[in-house]
């Protein structure tokens, strides 16, 4: 589901889409903003600042508790 998601988001924008996500990576689930920036068979990449860098964060499938995506209309 969330590949689709990911597909679906990054179809029909030149940007990628901004989300925010719960990363179960760590030893305390995290919620993070950033970018969707691929979604691929083995997880998803996101672009995020942890410390004020940008970085670009592949989590695994389990490790991906949640994704917000805010709604727009046109």
């Amino acid at each position: 589901m969330l590949q689709y998601l990911g597909r679906l988001l990054t179809s029909r924008r030149s940007d990628p889409p901004r989300v925010r996500y719960l990363s179960k990576a760590e030893a305390e689930p995290a919620w993070r903003d950033g970018h969707l920036l691929a979604v691929d068979p083995q997880g998803a990449t996101f672009e995020t600042r942890i410390g004020g860098e940008p970085v670009a964060e592949c989590l695994p499938w389990g490790s991906i508790g949640a994704v917000h995506v805010p709604l727009t209309f046109e």
